[in-house]
C-alpha cells in the first residue's frame, strides 16, 4: 500500500510539473501571437502608406492625362483601408463583436457613399458648367 501511495504521489508531482510547463508554453505562445498581430497591423499600415506614396509619385510625374489627382488617390486609398478594416467578411471575432463591426461598417459606408455622391455631383456640375461655356 505504501508503494502505491508513493507511486501516486510521484505521478501527482509529475503531472503538476507538466502542467506548469504547459502554462509557461501557453503564455509564451500568447505573447508571440500578440506580437505577430501587432507586427501584422504595422506592416498593413506601412504597405498602405507605401502604396499612397507610390500613387502620389505617379500622379506628380504624370502630366495628368486623364489621371486622378492626389487627393482622389488618397481618398481611394483611405476608402480601401476602411473597407478592409471594418468589412464584416474581414471582421475577426465572433458574436457581438462581429455585429458591432458590421454596424460600424454600415454607418461608415453610408457616409462614404454620401461623400461619393457629393464628389461625383460636384464633378458633374463642374464639367457641365465648362460645357456650357
Amino acid at each position: 500500500m505504501q508503494l502505491f501511495l508513493n507511486d501516486l504521489d510521484d505521478l501527482h508531482q509529475w503531472d503538476f510539473m507538466r502542467n506548469q510547463q504547459m502554462v509557461k508554453e501557453i503564455e509564451r505562445l500568447r505573447v508571440l501571437s500578440t506580437t505577430i498581430g501587432q507586427q501584422r497591423e504595422s506592416w498593413k499600415v506601412r504597405a498602405l502608406m507605401a502604396e499612397t506614396q507610390l500613387l502620389e509619385a505617379t500622379a506628380k510625374t504624370s502630366n495628368n492625362g486623364g489621371r486622378q489627382n492626389v487627393s482622389d488617390v488618397r481618398y481611394a486609398s483611405l476608402k480601401r483601408y476602411l473597407a478592409k478594416r471594418f468589412h464584416p467578411d474581414f471582421a475577426p471575432g465572433e458574436g457581438i463583436e462581429k455585429v458591432v463591426r458590421n454596424e460600424i461598417f454600415k454607418e461608415v459606408w453610408n457616409e462614404i457613399d454620401r461623400l461619393d455622391q457629393g464628389v461625383s455631383a460636384t464633378s458633374f456640375a463642374t464639367a457641365r458648367s465648362s460645357w456650357a461655356a
